[in-house]
């Protein structure tokens, strides 16, 4: 379905063709049962609890501000192996390494563990867990339709104090380029989390629970949402499960990767366009 169909055909049969449709088709393709070590029951145990584990660490490890520091600090320690200059200047920038270290944490936390229990555990590959982007630019038009009435919403809150108290995440900029910088690693980030819970967590999940697997991943999807503003934190239950769904139904994520990614920037930028900073960087 094109972005013009949509549009033609309003948004009760768009609906019906992007979420209803598609959940009538998981159950069939995603119940298979797993190919690799493990059986579909072991598979959903091992999934729950690495996910558990995971959202824990980073809780109480990745969020912590004083480790994030740290982390920021030994990066810019490290540039020290090189030169002194380089790592006076990575301190110039403490800021963006401290919330790159978040983003490392993020990726180890949401890609790297995972992807090790894919491989080392289940002893399958990545692409059986919707790593593979298949018929990616034939699906682009949904996501397209879904990002319209979040980026009117956008446009709509931008001014509000509690959007511009949050956004955007990284309040330090010097100029474009660790703006940039920053917006490239916040991209890495949305990319690791589609693949923690529209991808390990679902795929996981999927031979034992088929489309339920959906409202399983949801729940804690919504739960790092808490302390965000509360639209936001509503939005993540209707993001959660339409993404969830459209991810079971294209064994993909990218689509996911690239709708996330393009409401994070559409807020950070927003937001900054709001606070005039894009005219004095």
């Amino acid at each position: 379905m094109t972005l013009r169909e949509a549009l033609e055909i309003g948004p009760r049969e768009s609906l019906r063709r992007i979420i209803v449709d598609p959940w009538a088709r998981i159950d069939e393709a995603n119940r298979a049962p797993m190919v690799g070590r493990l059986s579909a029951r072991e598979a959903a145990f091992v999934t729950t609890v690495t996910v558990a584990l995971m959202l824990t660490f980073l809780r109480f490890v990745v969020m912590d501000r004083s480790v994030q520091a740290g982390v920021a600090s030994v990066l810019c320690e490290l540039g020290g192996l090189f030169s002194d200059d380089l790592e006076k200047f990575l301190y110039g920038y403490h800021r963006l390494m401290v919330n790159c270290s978040w983003v490392l944490g993020c990726v180890v936390c949401y890609t790297l563990v995972p992807a090790a229990i894919v491989r080392g555990v289940f002893g399958l590959s990545l692409s059986d867990f919707y790593l593979a982007p298949r018929d990616y630019r034939a699906h682009l038009p949904i996501y397209a339709l879904l990002f319209l009435p979040v980026g009117i919403l956008i446009l709509v809150f931008a001014g509000s104090p509690d959007f511009a108290a949050q956004y955007p995440f990284y309040k330090d900029q010097q100029g474009w380029g660790d703006l940039l910088v920053w917006e490239a690693a916040y991209g890495i980030q949305f990319f690791a989390l589609e693949f923690f819970f529209r991808g390990f967590l679902l795929r996981g999940l999927a031979a034992e629970m088929g489309s339920m697997a959906v409202l399983v991943m949801m729940i804690p999807y919504c739960m790092i949402h808490f302390g965000k503003p509360l639209p936001e934190c509503l939005g993540s239950i209707i993001a959660g499960l339409v993404l969830g769904v459209l991810a079971m139904d294209t064994r993909s994520i990218w689509g996911g990767v690239t709708i996330h990614v393009a409401v994070a920037w559409g807020m950070d930028f927003a937001a900054l366009g709001q606070k005039g900073v894009l005219d004095r960087l």
